[in-house]
């Protein structure tokens, strides 16, 4: 471990261990390029904090069984969502592709396996993608910035077709973090929320316009080293509100104790970053109550998302296990970002709970 991590991580554990997770703490801002890893696989302290473009290489190596890698993307408007999952977990290889429409609170999906290491998944962020199976035909083609996406997935009893391009606006930031469990245990994320979406997707021959005042897209690229057993929290807001284009990135539980956290306002394509661990209130035995997500101390954050559906997942194979819930609904509350404050009233989004063994 080098000298400058083996320095923070005590200071967190000790945060951790007098269970002070709300108070607000500094996080390091990283401004230039650096690798995720050391030649030898562990945690470079350099690439620990946050940015506001992605600027971590994700050359992970070894740590047998304990690689994570995903794309992740939902592409999401008032009346639907669609849902791609690109991944490699070391245990399994896999895509999978979901659509649900809130209008009549259906879902349809596709799931593809293939064996570890067979997917070409990218280091950066923002490279092109693509996977092929006889079930899934997804790709991700960067065309200077922008995407074009296209999805045909073989979903039970409605085949979904896709054909969009995602817009990056000049200038628009992300939230992209490295969370230090340990020299051996890390994590990168790349958060990207609020990108117009223009195109059509087809289920079941049912047509769906993607309009890109209304229709956004919200990326989730992780990398890295995780403990077998693992919980996270993590809610998504995005939508036009008074003229302003508004995002928030929430996220609780995985990250405590590390001095980084997933938690971020995007308005107007500038990131400001929440330096503080969020309080969230929900109800396990009733997915359908409200959500609520605060920021007691800045005060920066504090929403409550009322569930329009809500979408299980569940695998279990041997040693391996996750699950949890994902609900779909629409946020009101308030946001506060440099003294100016912004009420947001039915901005579509999600709240989940997720839990694995992996």
């Amino acid at each position: 471990m080098t000298r400058a991590l083996a320095d923070y991580l005590p200071i967190m554990q000790s945060r951790m261990e007098r269970g002070d997770y709300s108070a607000t703490y500094r996080e390091p801002e990283v401004t230039r390029p650096v690798d995720l890893c050391d030649a030898h696989g562990r945690l470079n302290a350099a690439a620990v904090g946050w940015s506001r473009m992605p600027l971590v290489r994700a050359n992970l190596s070894g740590h047998w069984l304990r690689k994570k890698r995903w794309n992740f993307w939902n592409w999401i408007a008032p009346q639907f969502v669609l849902s791609a999952t690109v991944a490699d977990i070391d245990y399994a290889a896999f895509c999978e592709v979901t659509f649900t429409d809130f209008d009549t609170r259906q879902s349809v999906s596709a799931t593809a396996l293939q064996c570890p290491g067979t997917i070409a998944l990218p280091e950066h962020v923002e490279r092109s993608l693509t996977f092929a199976s006889k079930a899934i035909q997804y790709s991700h083609i960067n065309n200077g910035g922008d995407l074009t996406v296209s999805v045909r997935a073989a979903a039970k009893g409605a085949a979904i077709a896709a054909d969009f391009v995602v817009t990056k606006p000049p200038d628009h930031e992300s939230l992209n973090i490295v969370v230090p469990w340990s020299a051996r245990r890390f994590q990168l994320n790349s958060k990207h929320n609020t990108l117009p979406c223009t195109g059509e997707i087809r289920v079941g021959g049912k047509p769906y316009a993607m309009r890109p005042h209304e229709c956004h897209a919200v990326q989730d690229f992780g990398r890295g080293v995780w403990p077998y057993r693992s919980f996270w929290n993590w809610a998504v807001v995005t939508g036009v509100q008074d003229g302003a284009l508004v995002g928030v990135n929430m996220g609780g539980k995985w990250t405590t104790g590390t001095g980084v956290n997933e938690n971020g306002l995007y308005i107007n394509g500038r990131l400001y970053k929440v330096m503080e661990d969020l309080v969230w209130s929900y109800d396990p035995s009733n997915w359908m109550r409200p959500w609520r997500v605060n920021a007691p101390h800045s005060g920066m954050i504090d929403l409550a998302c009322e569930p329009i559906v809500a979408r299980t997942s569940r695998l279990s194979l041997g040693l391996l296990r996750t699950g949890g819930v994902c609900c779909f609904g629409r946020w009101r509350g308030t946001i506060r970002f440099d003294d100016n404050e912004l009420e947001v009233r039915s901005l579509i989004g999600w709240a989940e709970e997720f839990q694995h063994r992996w």
